[in-house]
């Protein structure tokens, strides 16, 4: 079983995505504040937090928990900002998608059907997932 921060960071992350800011704009935010990331990284981090570094778990999991002090965060929250649609962006209801089939059906069963529906996207003629194509080229630390 994962520790209790693991299991309070995804269903903060969750709660965040779906209310309050989009995943590009939790990209922008991070690189603010010093953490940059690419789409697969950052997908990885948001929906595994439990399998990245200690170092970079804990950094990550205090912002999240405490974003409404965080400058960065409010500039990059989505109701601050109606110019970009990234909520209704395939990344953006990707993620949000695969965060409740974590809870739903534990992380195993999500990455397997991510896994899976990556594969189909990477056969696609026009794929819609491109920038996660990567994602699990390489396996996350454990």
């Amino acid at each position: 079983m994962k520790p209790i921060y693991v299991q309070r960071q995804v269903s903060d992350t969750f709660v965040m995505l779906n209310f309050e800011i989009t995943f590009k704009g939790i990209q922008k935010w991070l690189s603010m504040a010093g953490h940059t990331m690419d789409d697969a990284a950052l997908f990885r981090a948001l929906l595994m937090p439990g399998n990245i570094e200690p170092e970079q778990q804990s950094e990550l999991l205090w912002l999240i928990l405490h974003r409404y002090e965080d400058v960065f965060f409010q500039v990059n929250a989505c109701m601050l900002d109606d110019t970009d649609d990234d909520a209704s962006s395939p990344i953006h209801q990707l993620m949000l998608h695969m965060l409740n089939k974590r809870t739903l059906y534990g992380e195993q069963n999500t990455l397997l059907d991510l896994y899976l529906l990556i594969q189909e996207d990477r056969k696609a003629d026009d794929p819609i997932y491109p920038t996660l194509h990567h994602m699990f080229d390489q396996a996350p630390a454990a």
